[in-house]
């Protein structure tokens, strides 16, 4: 009966040290992906703009949403705040490619604040210049330069 007893006092003793580590990896796999929040635009832009967002699997949320100057706005898909993750794709426009929430977000409280400018400055940052090198950093010395 004493073996008995220490088997089960082993088991559990392992099932104790082990938990931590459990519960750690399902938090990771939940938050696969990054945060996850609410997004709130803020259109700091001087015209109207047309944002688009795609999960990480590729799959493009809603149609697109459109913003006043000066407008700020909590995006929505049939009137329910999306909740997006920082591995989703976000889009200014019509004719340049998407950027990572990350990227250009800050994550605060639970809420993914993006302003228009950054996220139209991650996307066309070298518009244009693919087949040439860079500009940037071409007014510094060599050892500064990115």
């Amino acid at each position: 009966m004493n073996a008995q007893w220490l088997k089960v006092g082993g088991m559990l003793a392992v099932l104790l040290l082990t938990a931590p580590a459990w519960v750690a990896a399902q938090e990771y796999y939940r938050g696969e992906g990054g945060r996850r929040g609410t997004i709130q635009v803020t259109n700091d832009w001087r015209d109207e703009v047309k944002l688009t967002m795609w999960t990480s699997d590729r799959e493009r949320i809603g149609e697109y949403w459109t913003l006043s100057p000066g407008e700020t706005a909590f995006l929505e898909y049939r009137d329910v705040r999306i909740k997006v993750r920082s591995s989703y794709k976000i889009k200014v426009g019509d004719d340049w490619g998407r950027v990572n929430l990350r990227d250009v977000g800050e994550f605060q409280n639970g809420v993914w604040y993006v302003n228009v400018r950054d996220i139209w400055r991650a996307t066309h940052q070298d518009r244009g210049n693919r087949d040439r090198p860079s500009q940037r950093g071409y007014d510094q010395p060599d050892y500064l330069r990115p």
